[in-house]
């Protein structure tokens, strides 16, 4: 009886040592669409009773009063620039120049995420407050883990999709591009020799991005160490090898299949309640009155403003969707009805829209959206069929993926007709196909031993309870480039088969000459004397 109390004391010690943790979660990526996918972690934590302070450069939507939060808005031009270039790469620009834009961004992006941590509100609030661990929403934002050496805790990294190399590193997870696919090329499996050569190219441009980010990280992180006059701080790259886990939104039925290490923990779905939140009454009636015809959303993301884009792309859009049956829920950013591009009666232009909620709405046929993985996650989590006009980034990658498996069709935004975009709404709509395709892996995709969250709260506990939980590492993050692939191992076979060689030449040169009086000559010596 002593034993069993003994251990009921020592589970409830740790059950409140992790019950009560207090939490700081860094997401200052100005993407609202990341910052959704944080929120929903920091979420979960709250309602297992934790205490979570978030910062972030973007205000919060949800004013929850049980967490606290630091908002750092940047100045007026920094996000008036990212909007402008944001804005540009959706256009019909060369390859060259949205390579451009998009450099301009992420170093934009990662200026302001530099600039949030150093700002007096933040570091008030790192000297005034105690915190057991620390998430950070990664995104060009490596050397904020200077932050959690600075407070001294462990730290767990929350990713917007699947593993990938910059990830990899993170966590020892190995980057197996025989058979699996970079995202930025394709998501079939197994790869045919073309995609293989293609992933490979693609690894090696992701490595040499690491590398040189590595490099531009390690001078922020150096920056903040000494501008802070911080002691006793790890160096860069120590703290590179010490992340104790992952959060990534992605999960293995989406595909591709691939080999993850225990740090690396999948919460795809995160993000998509278990109950929906009622839709605010202009909305709710919108859609409850879409029962005889269905409704269609259409969304471009959080990045993207739809109003921004060419005017002709607009009117092809409206033109098509104000002749459909159905009812059209339109995320349209300026709430001024001057600017929207018509006034159908089916039409319902929204600044914002609540899009899990939306989604989960009976009368919902059709998702239009720009394949950003958050959207794609919920659509098929609701099991809701799409037409992807994808923009940039893995958007191209995500849409071919459903177009493969059945859930739904691609169209090029920028060059779409009338026709093209009206054939493909009636096709997906009219062939039930696709609905039956994405509601069959919808209920694969629920099929799990822990909910996302669930998995959350254990393993963010989990990493609490064992102090950073270093027995998660890999060795692979202690390992360089040579040590990881063997090269030295190689390299000393290849030195000792040549050395074997050369002595068994000379062993048989030896016993030649004692048997037959001769020299060995090479073949290289017998050609030249046959010359002469």
């Amino acid at each position: 009886m002593k034993v069993v109390n003994t251990l009921l004391v020592l589970f409830a010690a740790v059950f409140v040592l992790a019950d009560g943790a207090n939490i700081l979660g860094l997401f200052t990526s100005m993407s609202p669409s990341h910052v959704i996918i944080h929120m929903a972690v920091v979420k979960s934590l709250i309602k297992q009773g934790h205490n979570v302070t978030v910062v972030t450069t973007l205000p919060l939507k949800d004013k929850n009063p049980e967490y606290k939060h630091l908002f750092l808005p940047p100045e007026d031009d920094v996000t008036e620039g990212l909007e402008r270039r944001m804005a540009e790469m959706s256009g019909a620009i060369s390859p060259l120049k949205h390579m451009s834009l998009m450099v301009e961004n992420i170093k934009g992006l990662t200026n302001v995420q530099f600039e949030s941590i150093k700002s007096e509100k933040f570091q008030s609030l790192v000297n005034s407050e105690k915190f057991d661990l620390m998430i950070i929403g990664y995104f060009f934002n490596d050397f904020q883990m200077a932050v959690a050496a600075q407070l001294k805790v462990p730290v767990v990294l929350s990713w917007m999709g699947p593993p990938i190399g910059f990830i990899n590193t993170y966590t020892g997870n190995p980057n197996e591009g025989s058979y699996v696919p970079n995202m930025l090329v394709s998501s079939k499996q197994p790869m045919n020799f073309l995609n293989r050569v293609m992933t490979f190219l693609a690894n090696v441009m992701f490595y040499g991005l690491e590398k040189f980010g590595t490099h531009k990280y390690t001078q922020y992180y150096n920056e903040y160490v000494q501008e802070f006059n911080l002691k006793d701080m790890p160096s860069f790259d120590d703290m590179r090898k010490n992340v104790s886990l992952v959060f990534c939104n992605s999960h293995f039925s989406e595909g591709p299949i691939r080999p993850n290490v225990p740090a690396i923990v999948e919460i795809g779905g995160i993000q998509i309640k278990d109950k929906p939140d009622p839709l605010e009454p202009k909305l709710k009636e919108f859609l409850d009155n879409s029962s005889k015809h269905g409704a269609i959303l259409f969304s471009m993301g959080s990045n993207v403003k739809v109003s921004t884009l060419d005017p002709k792309i607009i009117k092809t859009l409206y033109n098509v969707f104000s002749k459909l049956k159905q009812n059209v829920l339109w995320k349209w950013e300026d709430p001024n009805p001057a600017s929207f591009p018509g006034n159908s009666k089916n039409i319902l232009f929204s600044k914002w829209i609540p899009q899990d909620d939306v989604l989960a709405h009976k009368n919902m046929k059709l998702f239009v959206t720009h394949g950003g993985k958050g959207s794609v996650v919920e659509s098929q989590y609701h099991g809701i069929p799409m037409i992807g006009l994808p923009v940039f980034g893995d958007q191209p990658g995500n849409i071919d993926k459903i177009v493969k498996v059945g859930y739904g069709l691609k169209l090029d935004y920028k060059t779409m007709t009338e026709q093209e975009l009206s054939t493909a709404v009636n096709e997906v709509l009219n062939n039930p196909s696709y609905a039956a395709n994405v509601k069959k892996f919808a209920d694969t995709y629920k099929d799990r031993p822990l909910s996302a969250r669930e998995s959350v709260v254990f393993w963010t506990e989990y990493v609490i309870r064992h102090h950073g939980a270093p027995h998660l590492q890999s060795p692979l993050v202690h390992m360089n480039v040579i040590q990881q692939y063997s090269i030295d191992v190689l390299a000393v076979i290849f030195g000792a088969l040549y050395i074997v060689y050369r002595i068994s030449k000379l062993c048989i040169c030896f016993v030649w000459r004692k048997v037959f009086g001769k020299k060995c000559k090479s073949k290289a010596k017998a050609k030249k004397s046959k010359k002469e």
